[in-house]
């Protein structure tokens, strides 16, 4: 079982790559996938990383991280004048 911080690292890398390799585009009232996401993860072989200790759960967890990423993401590229 992976030690939560070290998890949370991953997800928010992964999350980026996921971007990356689905050419994953912001849209107004739409937010993205987890459940592409942990699909994605699982067909890459790391669907492991969402197996840690949480207070909650572990998909919760890992949702708002990717979640959070990908909004940190976008506002990155907002305020650099990158536009989707």
């Amino acid at each position: 079982m992976h030690k939560k911080a070290d998890v949370e690292r991953m997800i928010r890398h992964l999350a980026l790559e996921w971007i990356d390799e689905t050419g994953y585009q912001q849209q107004p009232g739409h937010y993205p996938s987890f459940g592409a996401f942990t699909t994605w993860l699982e067909s890459k072989h790391f669907s492991h990383y969402l197996k840690f200790r949480s207070r909650v759960s572990p998909r919760y967890e890992a949702e708002g991280w990717f979640e959070a990423e990908i909004r940190d993401y976008w506002l990155s590229m907002r305020s650099r004048g990158v536009e989707s």
